[in-house]
């Protein structure tokens, strides 16, 4: 209870950075290319990163030079961490932003958004636990929610139909597998959470970059990089320290379901905006939310004592 209570700030903060992302996504989508969205977003979450990082002192370790503190940490990093940090940070951004770009945003927002479905999903193969298998219901009753927005008549008007609609659906999935994925793995890297991102926004800019270069397309306009700017260091920066924080010594069990909030809020954010939407939409996102209630509320019923059963023995002993 009390792990929860010390990480459910963050974990809050995070969901609503997160919501405010598609939204800023639109807006800087509008004024320059994908490429040098992800260019200035990596660089602006690299560069933070690596500020709060040279602040932040390891454990045991009062004189090691501050403008060496990140550096070292990332240095003894396994590879491991590095790969959990590149396919949750550069992964799932990435594959992100090419469906905002290729497919109608409100329902390419959700399925990106709808990893904590997958998340319960592996939970429940993982744990076999009656409370995670009732999680997993909810979780397949969700996806019929997200079913239900992708089937909605304005997905062929909104973007035309074709094969990058198609690309655009897939790119959401992909990104929020490897969300999923990174939200399991976290917990268990006793990293940073600077060290664990920062080779991650490292990669990206690279990649970002080499995008921007290959497709040969204008410079941003001032609107166009504040925007990605802010995705950069909000949702991205502060958004994945928080959340993986939060995430780790067995609270990804406790708060990954916070996580359902994120598609539904960033949803309503974009309707209130404008967004298109239909009948089947709306019917869809009530879908989800019914269902995020659901897990949340399996969630508190959990007892403290099934909630210690639960965690790893090193962690429970010590």
């Amino acid at each position: 209870m009390n792990l929860s209570n010390s990480r459910l700030p963050g974990a809050l903060a995070a969901v609503t950075l997160w919501s405010t992302n598609a939204y800023a996504a639109e807006l800087a989508l509008d004024r320059m290319s994908v490429g040098w969205l992800l260019t200035v977003q990596y660089g602006a979450a690299t560069t933070v990163l690596l500020a709060v990082g040279s602040v932040h002192r390891p454990r045991g370790s009062s004189g090691t030079p501050k403008a060496r503190t990140i550096l070292s940490e990332v240095g003894q990093l396994g590879p491991t961490a590095l790969v959990v940090g590149v396919v949750g940070l550069t992964g799932t951004t990435f594959l992100q932003y090419v469906a905002f770009a290729t497919a109608p945003i409100v329902a390419a927002n959700v399925l990106a958004y709808g990893w904590p479905l997958l998340a319960a999903i592996w939970i429940a193969a993982t744990r076999r636990s009656r409370h995670a298998l009732l999680s997993a219901c909810f979780a397949v009753l969700g996806f019929g929610g997200v079913a239900l927005i992708f089937t909605s008549p304005s997905r062929a008007a909104d973007a035309g139909g074709g094969s990058d609609v198609t690309l655009g659906y897939l790119a959401a999935l992909g990104s929020a597998t490897c969300m999923a994925v990174y939200t399991i793995a976290a917990g268990r890297v006793t990293a940073h959470p600077s060290a664990l991102l920062v080779p991650a926004t490292v990669v990206g800019a690279a990649l970002a970059t080499m995008l921007t270069v290959a497709s040969a397309s204008d410079p941003p306009s001032a609107a166009g990089a504040l925007a990605a700017a802010y995705i950069g260091v909000g949702p991205m920066a502060a958004g994945y320290a928080l959340w993986t924080h939060a995430m780790a010594g067995g609270g990804a069990e406790r708060l990954a379901p916070l996580g359902y909030a994120t598609p539904l809020l960033s949803t309503v954010i974009l309707l209130f905006a404008g967004a298109p939407s239909t009948a089947g939409t709306l019917t869809g996102v009530g879908l989800v939310l019914g269902c995020s209630l659901g897990v949340l509320a399996l969630e508190r019923q959990v007892s403290p004592g099934a909630k210690q059963s639960a965690r790893p023995a090193h962690q429970r002993d010590g």
